[in-house]
């Protein structure tokens, strides 16, 4: 009877241990499935620290704000006023739903080629909330200072065509013999004879001199009133520019002379610019070499900004005008209208400026670049693009892209815009950064989760460690009845043998 009871308690410990030895399987197979869980959830947040988000940066990344369709696509200081449109593949506009609207006006499907300029001055005042009367002021002030510049232009290039017909060009001889001619002379004394001669003469002579006064102060006057004669009868054949140069050239020779005057000694010839004569008619008065005046007045002229050039062979030409030919007169009443139009130009400019408000000004510009563009590509409406992650998966994964455009100007002179096109991230104002926003929250997500396989390890820890100790347990009950057992056998066996 004892050793049947022991066998039902062995057969039953047997049968526990069987299970605490399939629970403990299967509790490892648990511990094994939460290390690839935690496995999954530590790559999970190494990829998240890995994550890239697209910024805006005004100051060459030092610091970054989201970048958002309202930073991209409306006015405002990030964008410094200047759109940066968001296209597809196809180069059509991006728009969310407030442009769409407005879009669906100019090309209803969005086919590109739509009618902008129709619809332009509504859509202006709907979207800056300036008055329609105001933009079409502008417009016309606008399309006034084009008028009046084109006006400019052409008249330039006429002025230009008859100057250069009415202009003559000779060497220094030529050109102060056109001043001169014979008619108008200075008393000089030339190898101890008084004589009258013009200017181009006396220049061409490299020892003739002009007699001055026998004291400094009236020599000096002297001086200046040939030297201002002179400037008077040359201003007759110049334009107003060269001869403003000329009249500044005379200011600097009578500076200069009245310094070679109050340092003058002997007589010395050719070779000084004044002298105190000793000898013959000219004795004791201060003496000029014309020679070397003319040459230096004509040097300051060229500083000064004279029209002149040089011919093939080196010579210096210069240029003047004989104002009584009819190609002088072509030519100044040319531009007496040259003048009077660029006084309307300065006017329109005036008024262009005094209609709008620069702020003004800027926000229209703004919505004219997108809604141009939109009429000259096409549109597609994407009301996701106001979401700032969606926004900015499809700029990274480059289902979206980043289009600038640029004012140009073809061979015709007519106005037009370009565009170019590229990925997000080569736009200089958009940056690749670690989305620190994506880190935190994974962070968080991986903490969460780490501690609830923590916890369901530390249980399973538990369970088994528990599990382990009831079967060693059993183990050493097995062992007990198994030995009693062992020895009941023997002992029963002894008595029948």
């Amino acid at each position: 009877m004892g050793m049947a009871a022991s066998q039902v308690r062995l057969l039953q410990l047997t049968s526990r241990k069987n299970t605490i030895g399939w629970q403990l399987q299967d509790l490892s197979l648990q511990k094994m499935s939460l290390a690839r869980d935690m496995k999954r959830v530590t790559q999970n947040y190494q990829n998240a620290l890995n994550t890239k988000t697209l910024k805006w940066s005004n100051n060459g990344g030092a610091s970054y704000v989201d970048l958002s369709y309202s930073n991209l696509m409306r006015p405002s200081s990030s964008n410094q006023n200047n759109p940066y449109l968001i296209t597809n593949g196809s180069g059509k506009v991006v728009l969310d739903n407030k442009y769409q609207k407005y879009a669906e006006m100019i090309s209803p499907d969005g086919s590109a080629g739509g009618d902008w300029e129709s619809v332009r001055t509504d859509v202006l005042s709907s979207l800056t909330g300036i008055s329609a009367e105001k933009i079409d002021g502008a417009v016309n002030a606008e399309n006034n200072l084009n008028d009046t510049a084109d006006k400019v232009n052409a008249l330039m290039e006429e002025v230009d065509r008859l100057q250069a017909k009415a202009e003559i060009s000779g060497t220094e001889t030529e050109f102060l013999e056109a001043c001169f001619g014979s008619s108008w002379a200075g008393a000089h004394e030339s190898n101890g004879a008084t004589n009258a001669s013009t200017i181009a003469n006396d220049y061409s002579g490299a020892s003739t001199v002009w007699i001055l006064g026998t004291d400094l102060n009236s020599s000096k006057s002297q001086l200046k009133g040939m030297i201002e004669t002179i400037g008077s009868r040359v201003s007759a054949f110049l334009s107003s520019e060269d001869n403003e140069a000329f009249q500044r050239a005379c200011e600097t020779t009578i500076s200069n002379y009245n310094t070679y005057l109050e340092t003058s000694g002997e007589q010395c010839g050719a070779t000084c610019q004044t002298s105190r004569d000793t000898s013959g008619a000219a004795s004791g008065h201060y003496v000029v070499n014309i020679n070397l005046l003319i040459t230096e007045l004509l040097r300051n002229y060229r500083t000064e900004g004279g029209t002149t050039d040089s011919n093939t062979r080196g010579d210096m030409v210069y240029c003047w005008y004989d104002k009584n030919s009819a190609e002088y007169q072509e030519y100044a009443e040319k531009l007496a209208e040259l003048e009077a139009a660029k006084e309307e130009y300065n006017t329109a400019v005036d008024t262009n400026n005094q209609v709008l408000t620069s702020e003004e000004e800027r926000s229209l510009d703004f919505y004219d670049r997108i809604f141009s563009a939109i009429a000259d590509n096409g549109w597609v409406a994407d009301s996701g693009v106001e979401d700032n992650d969606y926004l900015n998966n499809m700029l990274q994964n480059n289902q979206y892209y980043i289009t600038t455009m640029s004012s140009e100007v073809d061979s015709d002179g007519e106005e037009y815009f370009g565009y170019d096109t590229d990925i997000a991230s080569n736009c200089s104002n958009i940056f690749s950064v670690n989305d620190s926003d994506a880190q935190n929250e994974a962070l968080v997500e991986y903490e969460y989760e780490k501690s609830v396989i923590n916890e369901k390890e530390s249980r399973i820890d538990t369970r088994m460690e528990n599990l382990q100790t009831e079967q060693s347990a059993i183990n050493e009950m097995i062992k007990g009845i198994e030995t009693v057992r062992n020895d009941n056998t023997e002992r029963t066996m002894g008595i029948f043998a």
